[in-house]
């Protein structure tokens, strides 16, 4: 392939990564040091890139040189976070999923497609209880944290600074319209991780579990009300933001997968060893993720607005394993 070639479709999938070249020039400029004539040469191809410049722009804006070089290959790209920095305080991992999340508010024309066995980690950050608990067995299972190992769970581990960034995702999460798939299990992995902590002696306080999980009955409650209106709300509040079409699929069991959509931009994120995540751009990615949500999507049953037969059904059978799982938990208290 010739090098002209070769620069003129790095180029051409980073006018697909900027709502305008203008912007595709001044991030130029801040990566490569570049005036504003030298970026609008190398945009235009009257001046080659250097080896070294391809290089670099392929690492920073994460563009797979096999599948331009060789066309065919069945390689592709992801990032990984866990390689890009190891967690090691609550703070970090929400600042890495903080920055991907500026990112794609600056997308125009953005919808999130979401497919979770699990509640989706906005949902939990409604709840500060929710979300610490969640990060605390994530410290201990995942991240071996040292102050996780040995210290029973109460609320006040996790710091104040990792419950306030909690509360931006929230509000991020508030402003972008998504298509979500959800299953009856959704909670079913959250009750019995507080179960299991709790007959294991884990909580410093019992009486937390049982606060767990009336925040999870609660949980339920704020999904259902945003699923009838078909947009998202704060807690206890009245005023709608962006919109969520919500529906419901027994048969697919997948990881979580989130696809962000946009005639601009457009890329997966899939847990790898949750809460860690793997992310690409790659077209053929994106082509075959959209196409996988189009076909279960049809098959689906419609939770928003118009589906209230199959939304009273979903949720009430939702409540009915939170109710048990509260029974249980009353006893291992009782006990």
């Amino acid at each position: 392939m010739a090098e002209k070639e070769l620069q003129d479709q790095l180029f051409d999938i980073l006018h697909g990564r900027f709502a305008n070249k203008v912007d595709l020039v001044e991030d130029l400029m801040k990566v490569f040091d570049y005036s504003r004539d030298t970026a609008y040469r190398r945009i235009r191809g009257q001046s080659l890139l250097t080896p070294t410049e391809v290089a670099k722009l392929a690492r920073h804006y994460n563009i797979s040189l096999d599948r331009l070089v060789f066309e065919q290959t069945n390689k592709v790209m992801f990032t990984f976070n866990a390689f890009n920095q190891v967690v090691t305080t609550f703070d970090e991992y929400f600042d890495g999923i903080l920055a991907h999340l500026e990112k794609v508010r600056r997308i125009p024309d953005l919808t999130i497609y979401y497919s979770s066995l699990e509640i989706p980690i906005f949902y939990y950050c409604f709840f500060p209880e929710l979300i610490s608990f969640k990060l605390f067995v994530w410290g201990r299972a995942i991240w071996d944290l040292p102050f996780t190992r040995n210290l029973p769970f109460s609320f006040d581990l996790i710091p104040p600074t990792a419950i306030a960034k909690s509360k931006e995702m929230v509000e991020f999460y508030l402003q972008l319209p998504s298509i979500e798939l959800w299953s009856l299990n959704i909670f079913d992995n959250t009750l019995n991780q507080i179960e299991y902590h709790l007959g294991a002696g884990i909580f410093k306080q019992k009486k937390d579990a049982l606060l767990l999980v009336e925040r999870m009955e609660s949980l339920s409650h704020h999904m259902r009300a945003m699923a009838a209106f078909g947009f998202k709300r704060h807690l206890k509040s009245k005023e709608d933001l962006s919109s969520i079409d919500l529906l419901h699929n027994e048969m697919i069991y997948t990881n979580n997968t989130i696809m962000v959509s946009s005639p601009y931009a457009s890329g997966v994120f899939t847990t790898y060893g949750n809460p860690n995540f793997l992310f690409s751009d790659d077209e053929r990615i994106v082509t075959y993720t959209r196409q996988w949500f189009d076909r279960v999507i049809e098959k689906s049953h419609p939770l928003s607005k118009g589906g209230e037969k199959s939304r009273n059904s979903f949720f009430h059978q939702l409540d009915q394993r939170v109710q048990r799982s509260k029974t249980r938990i009353e006893a291992l208290i009782e006990g």
